[in-house]
């Protein structure tokens, strides 16, 4: 967002005009997340596509660009498909705001992946006792109805230094970690 943006929005444009199949992006990371999320709803409903966004990699419970993300999906009546993966901020809020965005995510039709090689290895790791897993709240979306599938994000680079692209260890600790 902002003058500083220029150059990914501009790098946006030239993927858009080469047919992609999805507009990503970050919104959590940027100063004005809600701005990067209207801007991925209108680059995808002109070009036809989903969205694809890595949303709330992170512990703090104070942000929760999901519901931000929910929000502006149905407020905007976007229908198509749009991929929410991480989401690990969910997971860190009390059961009944886990509940209230789970709505929002279903109403919305969001499908969320939580990402647990790189969550686990990358989340918690400033916490010295009861350190948190780093995964979304499973069980509160799927509950509400919410596609939830565990997929992986990185492979043997410096966010998951022993990333295999392995989907039955993906699966197994999901399972395992996600109590599923």
């Amino acid at each position: 967002t902002g003058a500083e943006g220029a150059g990914t929005r501009k790098a946006l444009a030239e993927a858009l005009e080469v047919g992609v199949d999805f507009v990503g992006g970050c919104p959590h990371l940027e100063p004005d997340g809600q701005a990067v999320i209207q801007l991925a709803i209108e680059a995808a409903m002109e070009a036809g596509i989903g969205i694809d966004l890595h949303v709330d990699e992170l512990l703090d419970p104070g942000v929760l660009t999901l519901r931000d993300l929910a929000v502006q999906i149905i407020d905007t009546g976007f229908d198509g498909l749009v991929a929410a993966s991480h989401c690990s901020t969910l997971g860190m809020q009390p059961p009944h705001v886990q509940a209230e965005v789970s709505k929002l995510v279903a109403e919305a039709g969001i499908s969320v992946f939580p990402l647990p090689q790189t969550n686990l290895y990358l989340q918690g790791r400033e916490h010295r006792a009861a350190t948190p897993r780093g995964l979304t709240a499973v069980a509160a979306l799927k509950d509400a109805g919410v596609l939830v599938a565990a997929g992986a994000d990185n492979v043997q680079d410096p966010f998951n230094l022993v990333g295999r692209s392995d989907p039955l260890e993906t699966a197994a600790l999901m399972v395992m970690a996600g109590h599923q």
